[in-house]
């Protein structure tokens, strides 16, 4: 799929070696297969070390796939070296399996783009380009497909909360990828229905049960809080009255 070619340009701070730190220019566009070698270089620089309970990597071919007109890859460069990299699944075929694999529904497919990974150069981190890689893959993706899914480990908070600011939705908590638990997360650019976030229940991340419990009454997650005993996750309903929402919560 051949996407317009939008260049950007990002101010965000660098954090050197040596203990120095400065505003420095870079430009967020999208990549092509010439790309490859640098992405696979970043990618490989943070996933070493990383346990798949929080971070499954994806082979060269995978990344090539990215690169190519099955995916999307959104990047950002410092002096024409990649500090961050985002893709995303766009061809059809490969979303539908996609889906598939997270254990939806065939449906869930139609219309889809499905997330890839995003990782950040150690030097360039905590300055939000999570975000501005994400939104600007969306602004491209919404062009074509009426939603947006992806997976998160329950165990990597600082990924989960950022695909729940970013306005993603807890639909399923499911094992996979060889029986690794994920929450199963959807964002739609078009949604029918609002959530009801007045009537909403707190549930411990690591409560399980009681979260798969409110996932199949309809109920889904939007927000992580943070209290004495640790991390909850919010739960509300969506529908077209409060009543139909607070119906979906479990008390």
């Amino acid at each position: 799929m051949n996407y317009p070619q939008m260049e950007t340009s990002v101010y965000v701070r660098r954090h050197r070696p040596d203990g120095s730190m400065m505003v420095v220019p870079c430009v967020m566009s999208l990549l092509s297969p010439d790309d490859f070698e640098d992405a696979v270089r970043l990618h490989d620089e943070v996933a070493h070390g990383l346990s798949m309970d929080i971070f499954v990597p994806s082979a060269p071919d995978e990344i090539q796939r990215y690169l190519g007109g099955e995916g999307l890859s959104v990047g950002i460069k410092h002096e024409g070296r990649l500090i961050c990299l985002r893709t995303a699944i766009t061809g059809a075929e490969w979303a539908r399996y996609t889906a598939e694999s997270m254990g939806l529904p065939p449906e869930e497919a139609e219309r889809a783009a499905c997330t890839g990974f995003c990782v950040v150069d150690k030097e360039f981190r905590g300055n939000n380009v999570q975000f501005l890689s994400q939104y600007y893959a969306e602004n491209i993706i919404a062009e074509s497909c009426d939603k947006i899914l992806t997976t998160v480990s329950p165990y990597n908070i600082f990924s989960l909360q950022n695909v729940l600011d970013c306005n993603y939705r807890i639909v399923a908590l499911k094992e996979i990828y060889g029986g690794h638990i994920r929450y199963v997360l959807k964002k739609e650019f078009r949604p029918k229905f609002p959530l009801w976030t007045h009537w909403h229940m707190q549930l411990p991340i690591r409560d399980f049960d009681r979260q798969r419990k409110a996932l199949a009454a309809g109920a889904v997650g939007y927000k992580l809080v943070r209290k004495p005993s640790g991390m909850h996750v919010l739960y509300a309903g969506a529908g077209s009255s409060p009543c139909a929402a607070r119906d979906m919560l479990i008390n």
